[in-house]
């Protein structure tokens, strides 16, 4: 569902007030907002979700927000805000670093800490809430790059913008299996563009690499019934210690992972009206959980019931959404099909993205 939130029927001298409020409720945290400007007001935002991901649609009056790190602190999701420039300018900063953003551009910022946007004139944005989970990427190692400017002019910045431009547009026609696939491909080409600059910016740390052609590894096998840690050390040239090691340092484990991802994909298969003849043992046994039995009852340790109840609810958009690691789920909203949001959802970019 898309929603919309307009000015224009506001008297002038209550528009902004309006806005701040109408923008608090549809964003996921209350922001200190201000006027830069002295004109009559006027504010346009359209808002929705593609699975887990809330995109926004803005055009408003010169104005400046600001999150705090009290603000940070209170609020218990936190996400990525990777902003695009659609018209006007405006001045990002986390953490020091000060970027200015012109038609075009790109910027992320990190909501567990205080970060602010001041639009000097009348702007139109474009803003994306990935939840920090769902990039496999450390969050101390993207600290070199939220904040800065991200120029589309070539490489990933190139695909990214038009395709989030468009994917925010047409949110409100996205609904079903392939709701969840177009989510994957977004988080997957944010995750792209992220290594791509991280890469311009410093070499990538030998074990970062490592970490992510084993995801991918992984990511291409979930199917292989006999994927093991030893084999992922072996294709590797690593040991099965120091296998465990990358995974322990990202505060999960190699079978863990593993079984998130393919509990996800059995998820969204359950979740596909395509695979509503096929049995559940069929699902699971597809992603290489030969053991029915085990399943269920993982299955339903994870989403709070067993596969075949998730797939009556999937069928009336009813089934819940894990919202990552250690985190309730939450519901699907009316039409939606369930979309799996833990941490290994997004197939991971090949290494070469990332050095």
């Amino acid at each position: 569902m898309r929603t919309v939130v307009t000015t224009e029927q506001v008297s002038p001298d209550e528009r902004f007030d309006f806005w701040v409020e109408e923008m608090a409720r549809l964003m996921v945290a209350p922001l200190d907002t201000t006027r830069t400007a002295t004109d009559v007001f006027h504010g346009t935002a359209a808002t929705g979700r593609v699975g887990a991901l809330r995109l926004s649609s803005l055009s408003a009056g010169p104005l400046r927000v600001r999150r705090t790190e009290s603000s940070a602190a209170r609020h218990e999701e936190d996400f990525y805000k990777l902003a695009l420039q659609v018209s006007g300018s405006v001045v990002v900063e986390q953490d020091g670093v000060r970027s200015r953003l012109t038609p075009g551009d790109l910027a992320l910022c990190d909501t567990s800490r205080a970060y602010g946007f001041t639009y000097e004139s009348p702007f139109s944005t474009v803003l994306v809430l990935v939840p920090r989970p769902l990039i496999p990427l450390r969050p101390e190692t993207l600290r070199a790059v939220t904040g800065r400017r991200m120029a589309p002019d070539q490489g990933v910045g190139a695909v990214v913008a038009p395709f989030l431009r468009s994917l925010t547009e047409q949110s409100a026609h996205c609904a079903g299996p392939e709701e969840s696939r177009l989510a994957d491909g977004a988080v997957s080409l944010v995750t792209a563009l992220l290594c791509e600059r991280l890469h311009r910016a410093a070499p990538v740390a030998p074990h970062l690499a490592t970490m992510l052609r084993i995801r991918d590894y992984i990511e291409r096998r979930l199917a292989d019934p006999d994927l093991t840690p030893d084999v992922i050390a072996g294709a590797h040239g690593i040991s099965r210690r120091y296998l465990f090691k990358l995974f322990a340092e990202e505060e999960t484990t190699v079978a863990g992972w593993i079984r998130t991802r393919r509990l996800e994909q059995c998820a969204r298969d359950l979740a596909d009206p395509a695979t509503r003849d096929q049995p559940v043992a069929a699902i699971a046994a597809r992603w290489g959980l030969l053991d029915g039995r085990h399943f269920a009852r993982v299955f339903k340790a994870v989403y709070g019931e067993t596969p075949r109840d998730y797939r009556r609810r999937a069928g009336r958009g009813q089934a819940p959404v894990p919202a990552g690691p250690g985190r309730a789920p939450v519901p699907a909203g009316p039409g939606r099909a369930p979309v799996p949001a833990g941490p290994g959802r997004a197939p991971v970019p090949a290494v070469p993205l990332c050095g």
